[in-house]
This record gives structure tokens, C-alpha cells and sequence, in this order.
């Protein structure tokens, strides 16, 4: 079965390039994925006939309080992994929605 979240690196056998998702290679806290393996990890899956269907994703980070942001930002609360997953999800969206006060205060 395919994985779709979530694909930590701590997720055993997600590596794209050895032998796919539920692959035999062990995940180690020192591998660094590539942009292919987390696209890979996190493709929509794909229907009957070999095409996509609709699909819906949702994305955020929040710190363990439940705050969303800090002092209007929320790049602040978020690590090296979370931007990188974020940059994945986008670029594998054909449409992002963002709010307009994320807009107004990261500066969109």
C-alpha cells in the first residue's frame, strides 16, 4: 500500500531509490532526501486507467501549544524539514490557496 503521510526519515523502507516506497533499504536519521524521493513519498495517487484524480492536500505547522505563528510569521516556527516539505507540496499542487493576511506578512 502506498504511503502518503505521513514519510518521516524515520519511516522504514521509504526510500524512492531503493526499491520504492515499502523498499527493504532502512531509514537512517542521516539520510538526506532528495527532491525525487520526497515527490515520490508524497505523489496523489493515481486512479484506475493510470491518471491522477482530484485530489485535496492541506499543509501547516504548528509549535506544540497549537500556536500557528510568531509575532505575525510563521517561517519562524518552522525547521529546515518542514520548509523542504513545504516546497515539495508546492511544487506538486497545479493550485495554492493561501490567506491574505499570510500574504500580507510573509510578503507573497
Amino acid at each position: 500500500m502506498r504511503r502518503l503521510l505521513p514519510v518521516t526519515d524515520a519511516t522504514p523502507g521509504a526510500f524512492a531509490g531503493e526499491g520504492g516506497p515499502g523498499g527493504t533499504r532502512p531509514a537512517t536519521a542521516d539520510h538526506a532526501w532528495t527532491f525525487d524521493e520526497l515527490a515520490a513519498a508524497y505523489a496523489y495517487p493515481v486512479a484506475g486507467g493510470g491518471r491522477p484524480r482530484p485530489w485535496l492536500r492541506a499543509n501547516m505547522v504548528s509549535t506544540l501549544d497549537g500556536a500557528a505563528q510568531h509575532e505575525g510569521r510563521s517561517k519562524s516556527i518552522s525547521g529546515a524539514a518542514d520548509m523542504r516539505i513545504f516546497g515539495v507540496l508546492r511544487a506538486l499542487a497545479d493550485v495554492v490557496v493561501v490567506g491574505a493576511e499570510t500574504v500580507r506578512q510573509e510578503g507573497y
